[in-house]
């Protein structure tokens, strides 16, 4: 049989629908685009075109890869977030829109603030999608970020060169639950964080392009899912200028536990639980002067 565009994405389909495989269709679109270097458009304009076996031999090994649930970004090398193409491995999570709608309230609060040249900062920065976003987006914004991984932090000095924000990014090597040096000490206006938040049990019955492929601990910082908080609150008071803002992405349940840590670990700060587009609580705001609270 001759094995034509149309006919591969078709099989491509199918077996990944046999095996559960999210999106099947899209998987199979990008994984022949990225086999053959083709975007999706061009994928279509030429359905009749035959493969060649070198050609059949690539796109193979691709769906081999994906079917063993190795995530879809990783085997394609990139990941759209905020509209923008980040470069991503096995060292870093892999963006998720979520975190997009933590970037949209960071640049809405800096936008209103008085100065025009603000900075933040970025904690546990992975692949550099935050900060990075950020910048783009506010010219005057400087930002520094820090992670634990040296091929974490190559990762987001890449994507910074790629998308012409390096100048205005420093990237430093750190790991959070040890002392925090000079450069950490801010005062900054803007305090980001996606911090691994995921209870041990939970990471049990995640799908396995998580489990078996994201770093784990990015993912798990202990039993309860709580204790990078634990970590990171008592840290921000002295770092955050008056107005500023603290945000944290967060767990889905952990916002009544969030509260009442907040108000231990970080008094002088007001802490509020918001909610995500799907309403679900998923960010931890710390302000000195958050509006409609009473002082």
């Amino acid at each position: 049989m001759e094995w034509t565009l149309k006919k591969l994405l078709d099989w491509a389909t199918e077996y990944f629908q046999k095996r559960g495989i999210d999106s099947p269709r899209l998987n199979a679109e990008l994984l022949l685009g990225r086999a053959l270097d083709l975007n999706r458009v061009a994928l279509y304009v030429q359905f009749d075109r035959p493969m060649n076996e070198a050609e059949l031999a690539a796109f193979k090994s691709l769906v081999q890869r994906r079917a063993a649930r190795e995530p879809l970004a990783y085997i394609l090398g990139e990941r759209e977030f905020y509209s923008l193409k980040f470069k991503v491995g096995p060292a870093v999570l892999i963006p998720r829109p979520e975190t997009e709608e933590l970037v949209e309230r960071g640049l809405g609060f800096l936008r209103g603030l008085a100065t025009e040249n603000p900075r933040t900062l970025d904690i546990a920065t992975g692949s550099g999608c935050i900060p990075i976003a950020l910048l783009k987006n506010h010219p005057g914004l400087s930002a520094v970020a820090f992670d634990a991984s040296a091929e974490a932090l190559a990762l987001a000095a890449s994507n910074a060169a790629a998308l012409g924000v390096d100048p205005r990014l420093s990237l430093q090597l750190l790991d959070f639950h040890g002392p925090w040096p000079a450069w950490a000490k801010g005062p900054f206006d803007l305090i980001t964080a996606n911090p691994p938040y995921v209870a041990e049990a939970e990471w049990l019955g995640l799908e396995p392009e998580v489990r078996e492929a994201e770093p784990k601990t990015a993912l798990v910082p202990g039993p309860s899912g709580l204790e990078a908080y634990e970590v990171l609150l008592p840290q921000i008071p002295a770092r955050l200028k008056s107005p500023g803002l603290a945000l944290f992405e967060i767990g889905a349940g952990q916002g009544p536990s969030l509260l009442g840590l907040a108000a231990r670990l970080c008094p002088e700060l007001r802490a509020e639980i918001q909610p995500d587009l799907a309403g679900r609580d998923r960010f931890l705001a710390l302000q000195r002067d958050l509006p409609n609270q009473p002082a």
